[in-house]
């Protein structure tokens, strides 16, 4: 099978932009993880990536082709003729601005084989608003999500304001005084949600269209920087499900949301009532790097025997060990 791997950021998808190293860093993280996944397999696969012609190669490899997207060539015309010229594709990229949907929507086009969430899924999570309504009319603990509006100041004695379709910290803001919003000049594709006390953490699950099967729950370290948030880095399998409880919340997730299949990421506050869902990231997340050491098994096979057996493999249950991502470090902080 040949399978061409995007991720967005190193792979030419901002190639007419400045290079933000730190999204740079975390991303190669993800693909070099990925790429180390799918060649432990035991049956050969041809793996293409497109690479940003300014970065260098995140590793050297047989069975690995990269293609570098240049000043002068169009990334998409590079990525249309690797779909065609493919058997199946893995893109990783952000939701905001529809990239990643986008990204999806064009494999689906090609009648290749997607082996992420499909754009449908990707359309639903790239919304929190959307996202939080989706999961409370299935009952589940969601945050309290809302429009924001200049005129009017949420009821919260605290909450944070964020882009509708951000990813991970990016733009959300602290608001503690009317002040604060006064002076936020964002548009009104923002929302407010109630700044929650607890732990943040991230559940990597594998779905596929109304099951779940938990693989970690990761530990979050964020700090909070002037009025915003920074990701420094993640504990994979650092919280056990002991009761099944996890297990259960995703489970719950996919049947709100069958769309979803593959992996996903789903982050959440551990409050003192137990734990309240932030958003789902239907994609690869920073947690998947450190799965197969944390696990002793390859999340990358275990998409492949979904897709071509259409079954979620749950293995006997085993702690494995934490595995530290320090984003300190790789993101140059």
């Amino acid at each position: 099978m040949k399978i061409l791997l995007l991720e967005y950021v190193t792979g030419g998808g901002m190639r007419q932009e400045a290079m933000p190293h730190a999204l740079a860093n975390e991303g190669d993280t993800m693909l070099r993880a990925l790429v180390g996944d799918l060649l432990a397999q035991e049956h050969g696969l041809e793996l293409i990536i497109l690479r940003d012609d300014r970065l260098p190669l995140p590793f050297h490899a047989d069975g690995v082709q990269a293609v570098m997207v240049t000043a002068s060539n169009s990334f998409q015309t590079a990525w249309k003729y690797w779909i065609s010229h493919c058997d199946a594709i893995w893109p990783i990229a952000p939701e905001t601005g529809g990239i990643l949907e986008q990204l999806c929507l064009d494999v689906e086009a090609a009648g290749k084989t997607l082996l992420t969430c499909p754009a449908s899924a990707v359309r639903l999570a790239a919304s929190k608003l959307n996202t939080a309504r989706r999961l409370a009319e299935f009952g589940l603990p969601v945050v309290c999500t809302g429009t924001l509006d200049n005129d009017k100041r949420p009821a919260w004695e605290a909450f944070v304001i964020k882009p509708d379709d951000g990813v991970g910290c990016e733009g959300a803001l602290i608001i503690r005084d009317a002040g604060q919003l006064q002076a936020w000049t964002g548009t009104d594709a923002w929302i407010a949600q109630p700044l929650l006390t607890g732990e943040s953490v991230s559940l990597s699950v594998l779905f596929a269209n109304g099951r779940a099967r938990l693989l970690s729950c990761n530990r979050q370290w964020i700090d909070r920087v002037g009025a915003g948030f920074v990701l420094r880095g993640v504990t994979v399998n650092a919280i056990a499900d002991a009761d099944g409880s996890l297990q259960a919340l995703a489970e719950g997730i996919a049947r709100a949301v069958p769309e979803l299949w593959g992996y996903a990421g789903i982050d959440l506050i551990l409050t003192d009532d137990g734990p309240v869902i932030l958003e789902i990231n239907p994609r690869l997340t920073t947690s998947y790097a450190g799965l197969r050491s944390a696990l002793g098994e390859n999340p990358a096979a275990s998409v492949l025997r979904l897709l071509t057996t259409g079954q979620l493999h749950f293995l006997p249950a085993r702690t494995g060990k934490p595995v530290h991502i320090d984003l300190r470090v790789s993101c140059g902080d």
